[in-house]
């Protein structure tokens, strides 16, 4: 009677193939999960633009929306907070809203968006 199974090496193959593969994709993932965060840290801004645009309607002023609350001021995604969204100016007729990164670092990944809905990233 064989008896059949596998060796020792083509065990080792078999872990060697399957680390190679998680170090391929790890950062691929990694990348994913940043963009996601930035989409929704996007959508998070386009949401509180429009609830400035409301305040706006009742008072004709952007002034005096931050103490009124017109944004919740996080960008939580999975219950973490991953971008703090900040009124980077608010005039009588202009706004300009900004969505950072919590570790503070832009570096490509703050995003702005103004009252034109411009939005660019800084």
């Amino acid at each position: 009677m064989k008896i059949s199974g596998f060796s020792l090496i083509e065990l080792m193959v078999v872990v060697a193939i399957i680390g190679i593969i998680s170090a391929i994709a790890l950062p691929s993932y990694q990348g994913y999960i940043r963009d996601t965060y930035r989409g929704q840290a996007v959508a998070d801004l386009k949401v509180c633009a429009l609830a400035l645009d409301r305040f706006y309607s009742n008072d004709f002023t952007y002034v005096g929306a931050n103490t009124a609350n017109a944004c919740t001021l996080i960008s939580p995604t999975n219950g973490d907070v991953q971008y703090n969204i900040t009124y980077e100016s608010l005039s009588r007729v202009d706004y300009t809203i900004r969505a950072t990164p919590v570790d503070e670092t832009c570096a490509g990944e703050c995003i702005e968006l103004t009252a034109d809905g411009t939005q660019t990233t800084l």
